[in-house]
């Protein structure tokens, strides 16, 4: 930046409805606008010049309202994680900012994409030689399967855990198809079908570039639920603050491992980070058992508001929020040479 300064933009989608799924959808599609106001109150807190920039419309309209910042003083934060109700069309925000000159937190458009498309996610994993779950996609609700029950079906290019519920989680092939049929339905894409890991659930929440620190793991706790085929995040657990499932899952942090373990589960979540290119931040969550940590999802822009996840981690190692956003925003900036 050669001494000069510049203003940060908080980049984020602002969406008033949904092109498909379930309407209750909505509220986890949201909640970007509260995140995007923390991120401006923890910045602006430490004295930076901070805008937010709502997404919404249409590309062409984001492209007009972009020509009005220069590139070499503005800086986004990225908190985009989709475009008109639709995952993968955070991928089109972030190609456009990019190929305008502009510089931004978090990974680059075709990392993001991979990230979205959990087939084609797994399917990098596996070359890199990181454990994840075997898996078939489906078109539709028919078709030969040559994975082993218990698995657990899931929209292909969602997130935020749209689309899994209780009976996501299946044992035999009437259910199968039946939760097949209903995602390609609702949710207009293939679905995912893994085997389900038994096991503990892990998160493990990092931020770097060149060096990568792993901030304490956390662990889901379901010492609530009785029945192991319902030991997983769904989106009541996740979203709905009346489900008992969001009570009385809490989410302890640190997990309890043995170095071995910690060894282990860190060397998944590095090897998935670089995998997919991540830059600045990112989190992986793992099933671990037996050992082995299976990767089950890999999010290149976490949930940054107070009350999730990734803060769950990184104000176990001391800091307050506004550092935690500095911290990011700071890799960033040194990753550009601002």
């Amino acid at each position: 930046m050669n001494g000069k300064s510049f203003q940060v933009a908080i980049l984020f989608n602002e969406d008033a409805q949904i092109i498909r799924g379930d309407p209750q959808d909505l509220l986890a599609i949201q909640g970007t606008v509260t995140a995007a106001q923390n991120l401006y109150e923890a910045l602006t807190s430490l004295g930076y010049p901070v805008i937010k920039l709502a997404v919404r419309g249409n590309l062409d309209e984001l492209e007009d309202i972009l020509c009005s910042f220069p590139p070499e003083d503005t800086f986004f934060f990225n908190n985009c994680d989709g475009f008109n109700g639709n995952n993968l069309g955070a991928v089109d925000v972030i190609r456009l900012i990019e190929r305008m000159g502009f510089k931004h937190t978090g990974a680059a458009a075709n990392s993001i994409e991979l990230c979205i498309d959990k087939p084609h996610s797994k399917e990098r994993l596996i070359q890199c030689g990181v454990p994840t779950p075997r898996y078939q996609v489906f078109e539709r609700a028919e078709g030969e399967f040559h994975l082993e029950f218990p698995v657990i079906i899931k929209p292909s290019v969602e997130d935020a855990s749209m689309g899994i519920d209780l009976d996501s989680v299946v044992s035999n092939r009437e259910c199968l198809f039946h939760k097949i049929a209903h995602i390609v339905e609702k949710y207009e894409q293939p679905a995912i079908v893994e085997e389900f890991v038994y096991g503990r659930e892990l998160a493990v929440a990092m931020w770097g570039n060149e060096v990568l620190e792993v901030l304490p793991i956390a662990e889901e706790d379901f010492s609530w639920v009785a029945n192991p085929l319902e030991r997983l995040l769904t989106y009541d657990s996740k979203w709905k603050t009346d489900s008992p499932y969001y009570q009385n899952i809490p989410a302890r942090v640190p997990a309890a491992l043995n170095r071995k373990e910690t060894q282990v589960v860190k060397k998944a979540a590095e090897g998935s980070f670089r995998a997919m290119g991540l830059r600045d931040l990112g989190r992986v969550d793992i099933r671990f058992n037996n050992g082995i940590p299976y990767v089950i999802d890999i999010n290149e822009l976490p949930d940054l508001s107070p009350d999730a996840g990734y803060w769950n981690s990184a104000r176990a190692t001391g800091i307050t929020y506004p550092q935690m956003v500095e911290r990011i925003l700071t890799y960033a900036l040194k990753r550009e040479g601002w």
